[in-house]
C-alpha cells in the first residue's frame, strides 16, 4: 500500500521532469524601438518595444518569461508568458518566433541612453541573452503628424518628414488589439487621404483605426490615438 502511494506521488513529478526542456533557446536577433503616444490625459508618453527572435527546438510552449535589464542600474522588468506577444515571421520554422512586449515603461518617464540586456528563459531553467544600446531619448512635445477620420475618409498630415519617414494604418479590435497593418504609400506632398473602403481584406471585427509613423532607422515610433470606426 505504501509503495503504491509513493508511486502515485512520484508520477506527476516524473512527468513534469520529462516535460522540461533540455535545449537552450538561441537568440537569432533583437529589435527595440522607443514608441511615443498620448495617454488619457493628453500627455505624450514613451514606451519601449523590445523583442527577440528566439530559436527554441522545444517549441513555443517551452517559453517561460523575458527579462529586460538596465545594465547601469540593475533595474529589471519581467514579462511572463501570459503577457508576452508572440509573432511568427515568414521564412523561419515553427520553432523560431519573436517574443517580447511593446509596453515597457520607465519610472522616470524616458528610458535613459545606455546598454540593456534581454534574457529569455524556458521551463527547464535554460536562459539565453542579448544586449542592445539605446541612444538618447527623443523629447517631442507633440506627434510629428496629425491623423483624422471623417466618416470613411482618413487623412494624414505630416509635420516633420525628418522625424517620420514611413507610415502605416493599424486596424484594431474592440479591446484595441492590433489586427492588420497597412503601409501607406507616400508621395511628395505633406497630406495624404483615402477611404477605409479601399483597404483590402479589412478584418470584419475591426472597431478602431490608428496611424503609426517611424523614423528611417526604426529607432523611434509614433502612435496616434485610436479612432472609432464609423460603421
Amino acid at each position: 500500500m505504501r509503495q503504491r502511494f509513493l508511486s502515485a506521488c512520484l508520477l506527476p513529478a516524473i512527468l513534469l521532469y520529462a516535460a522540461c526542456s533540455f535545449n537552450t533557446p538561441a537568440v537569432v536577433q533583437a529589435k527595440r524601438q522607443r514608441i511615443y503616444s498620448y495617454n488619457r490625459q493628453g500627455v505624450l508618453t514613451e514606451r519601449l518595444a523590445a523583442f527577440i527572435l528566439l530559436d527554441d527546438r522545444d517549441g513555443r510552449n517551452d517559453y517561460k518569461n523575458l527579462t529586460l535589464r538596465e545594465d547601469s542600474t540593475g533595474l529589471e522588468w519581467m514579462i511572463h508568458r501570459e503577457n508576452t506577444v508572440f509573432l511568427q515571421e515568414a521564412g523561419y520554422g515553427a520553432q523560431v518566433q519573436w517574443v517580447g512586449s511593446n509596453k515597457f515603461s520607465y519610472p522616470r518617464r524616458l528610458f535613459p541612453e545606455g546598454t540593456y540586456t534581454l534574457t529569455a528563459a524556458d521551463l527547464g531553467g535554460n536562459t539565453s541573452k542579448t544586449t542592445f544600446s539605446l541612444a538618447a531619448p527623443y523629447t517631442p512635445k507633440e506627434l510629428p503628424f496629425d491623423f483624422t477620420l471623417q466618416d470613411d475618409q482618413w487623412t494624414l498630415s505630416i509635420k516633420d518628414r525628418n522625424v517620420c519617414s514611413s507610415f502605416s494604418l493599424i486596424m484594431l479590435s474592440a479591446d484595441l488589439q492590433p489586427l492588420t497593418v497597412y503601409r501607406i504609400a507616400l508621395n511628395n506632398t505633406e497630406q495624404h487621404s483615402d477611404s477605409l473602403a479601399a483597404l483590402k481584406d479589412k478584418p470584419a471585427d475591426a472597431r478602431y483605426v490608428q496611424c503609426f509613423g517611424e523614423n528611417s532607422d526604426q529607432s523611434f515610433g509614433f502612435l496616434s490615438k485610436p479612432i472609432a470606426l464609423p460603421f
